[in-house]
């Protein structure tokens, strides 16, 4: 059996004629074109010891990669740690595929059970690194952790480096960007 994995990816780094899906279908556009940074969902199989982009021409299998996909489990050794640093409650998932976790919506779920909001922050700054925060804090919490997430790309090795945006998930599923246009828009309606 192939081993088949879903990568996020920096948008427009996959190879000419990779298989590849949106982490958000249609985003409402940003003035600013913060929608061009949402990462893309690359499919990887296993080849010779290593993982190599799917073709696009592969994707009538894709059932068939989601389902292998399921059974690869490809790391096992996920650690969580607190960013204590920032305002509110807000926690980094670390490991090599990390990032992923934007595509497994009982992750999702579980975080908004834990956070107890209806909505949250998320970001993928890098390979290996999954960044939540909850908008208890709010806008200063959330501008924290859009700077973090930020920084945190900007700091990477560009080889690593996969989105420096912020999105916002609501029931259990990415669904827009968030950037400093959309937090002074929210400051000035909170006044």
């Amino acid at each position: 059996m192939l081993r088949y994995a879903p990568r996020l990816i920096a948008a427009g780094s996959a190879p000419a004629g990779s298989l590849i899906e949106p982490l958000i279908v249609d985003p409402p556009r940003s003035p600013l074109g913060e929608h061009e940074l949402i990462p893309q969902v690359a499919w990887m199989v296993e080849r010779e010891g290593g993982f190599v982009h799917v073709l696009e021409a592969e994707r009538d299998l894709l059932e068939v990669m989601r389902g292998s996909a399921e059974l690869t489990k490809l790391d096992g050794t996920l650690t969580n740690e607190s960013l204590d640093d920032l305002p509110g409650v807000h926690i980094a998932t670390v490991g090599e595929y990390a990032a992923e976790l934007f595509l497994d919506s009982d992750h999702l779920a579980a975080v908004h059970q834990i956070l107890g909001h209806k909505v949250y922050l998320a970001a993928a700054p890098r390979r290996g690194r999954f960044l939540i925060g909850g908008v208890g804090a709010g806008i200063e919490g959330m501008r924290a952790f859009v700077e973090r997430a930020r920084r945190e790309h900007q700091d990477a090795p560009t080889g690593e480096r996969i989105s420096p945006v912020s999105l916002l998930v609501r029931d259990a599923t990415p669904t827009a960007v968030v950037g400093e246009l959309q937090l002074t828009a929210l400051a000035h309606a909170a006044r």
